[in-house]
């Protein structure tokens, strides 16, 4: 299961103690620079988990911000990461 979510930029503070939380930090946290997925002055999170981490997010911020219908956020971060993978395949065999 994943979630996509949005968290303003000033609110970087939160986004440490997402990542550095004993239980969710060891979640796969992907986070991007908003502005290049139509999200200026904020951050992309996808966070990939049991549905049991997302109510424990509550508790950690009140700042993050679903992004409904986040699946083509999602896709488009998956594909990228995936390219990138494949082009340091390609570089070191």
């Amino acid at each position: 299961m994943f979630k996509v979510y949005s968290l303003d930029k000033n609110s970087r503070e939160d986004l440490d103690k997402i990542l550095n939380d004993d239980v969710i930090g060891r979640q796969t946290i992907i986070y991007r620079d908003g502005d290049n997925y139509g999200f200026p002055g904020k951050y992309i999170i996808i966070i990939e988990g049991s549905s049991g981490i997302f109510d424990s997010l509550d508790k950690i911020s009140t700042n993050l911000k679903i992004i409904e219908n986040g699946e083509d956020i999602y896709k488009k971060i998956k594909d990228e990461e995936n390219s990138s993978q494949d082009g340091m395949g390609y570089i070191f065999g």
